[in-house]
């Protein structure tokens, strides 16, 4: 093409431009503005085609892990697999989504502390005063954590996204519950809000030795123990479903007269805080239906800003289809090879840690007898 064809060109191009773009109107441009969700696959550089590729690899992944195949033995799970596991745990547990999140770099990993400082208004050309805050470290140890998702060997073969994304859900739902019992009940001595000896907590009264005894002045006995530091907005209840049935069940009594509910009555909404301070119903927290609850702590008031959540952020998987499947008691739950399935192992590396443990958490525990 010449020159003076280009420029014949670009003219007839202009031309067309100044022709068409007045008749766009703003209806127009609304209109396909309102249909570009339906139209990601139509432009490049869109997250919708990146995102069905990640899907196929977890897919082909999944598929590989037959036993003894290419991806025997432990394998960095790909992303789309690590990503939705964490976001269902979140989903589902109140210590991945609530605490403070730490990524662990390595299997350990040293935070520092420090208790409230001060500020102060400074003169022209005067120092800065500051208080002593008083300063510590917590240590975050990675801890393996897994889950076993056994599968038939006929729908690995057949694995599909519906598959991949099944496993996803109960391995993330796995964890999180896991994750709470850590966070709050605490899996062994020194661990959890229930069993750091340095948080402190309400006891009801004599005689009360059942969860459902409580009552919301001994909330208030619970808020009283947290540091007049911590934020009240930084502040949620932890709690079961039946206990917090219990506390609405509660009434105001005049004498002998029963004045009604101390919630909203039948057919309003559920208050959203209680005493000012949101809840969380959690099905890890102790229950009105349980045996031998007395000297039992059951609720929990907490600064999830001062539980420390660290996570390494890798996950594998592997394989097997030779093991059984057994409970917490040696008892056989599934075996695999008899039963034509497999088992996937999901693992990662996280930690828990408590901080502030004196002033930004509390319990409250029925009376022994």
């Amino acid at each position: 093409m010449t020159e003076e064809q280009k420029a014949v060109t670009e003219e007839i191009k202009k031309g067309v431009a100044e022709a068409v773009i007045p008749a766009i109107t703003e209806e127009v441009f609304e209109k396909i503005k309102s249909e570009l969700p339906l139209r990601k696959d139509l432009f490049a550089g869109d997250n919708a085609n990146a995102e069905m590729v990640k899907k196929d690899e977890a897919v082909k992944f999944v598929k590989g892990l037959t036993a003894g195949g290419t991806n025997a033995g432990a394998e960095l799970v790909p992303t789309y697999v690590a990503s939705e596991i964490v976001r269902v745990a979140e989903l589902n547990g109140l210590a991945r989504k609530l605490g403070r999140k730490w990524p662990m770099d390595g299997s350990n990993q040293d935070v520092p502390t420090a208790t409230s400082v001060s500020a102060y208004r400074v003169n022209e050309g005067a120092k800065i005063n500051s208080s002593v805050p008083a300063t510590g470290t917590i240590s975050l140890r990675g801890k393996t954590v897994g889950v076993l998702v056994p599968v038939s060997k006929k729908l690995l073969r057949n694995a599909t996204v519906q598959l991949v994304d099944t496993i996803n859900q109960l391995a993330g739902e796995a964890l999180a519950k896991l994750e709470d019992q850590w966070a709050i009940l605490g899996l062994t001595a020194g661990e959890g809000v229930f069993q750091d000896t340095t948080v402190t907590g309400v006891t009801l009264g004599s005689g009360d030795t059942t969860f459902a005894k409580i009552e919301p002045e001994d909330m208030l006995d619970m808020i009283d123990l947290i540091d007049a530091n911590v934020p009240e907005n930084k502040l949620r209840w932890a709690l079961s479903r039946s206990v917090f049935n219990a506390l609405r069940k509660k009434r105001a009594v005049v004498g002998s007269d029963n004045q009604g509910f101390l919630f909203q009555g039948f057919g309003n909404s559920a208050p959203a805080t209680m005493w000012d301070i949101p809840y969380d119903l959690s099905p890890i927290m102790p229950k009105v239906a349980d045996g031998s609850q007395a000297g039992k702590k059951f609720m929990a008031l907490i600064d999830w800003s001062s539980v420390l959540f660290g996570d390494s952020m890798k996950y594998t998987m592997e394989i097997s289809d030779q093991a059984t499947i057994t409970d917490a008691d040696g008892n056989t739950l599934i075996n695999l090879f008899e039963q034509e399935m497999v088992a996937i192992k999901v693992v990662g590396e996280i930690d828990i840690q408590i901080a502030n443990g004196a002033k930004a958490h509390a319990w409250c525990k029925s009376a022994a007898s």
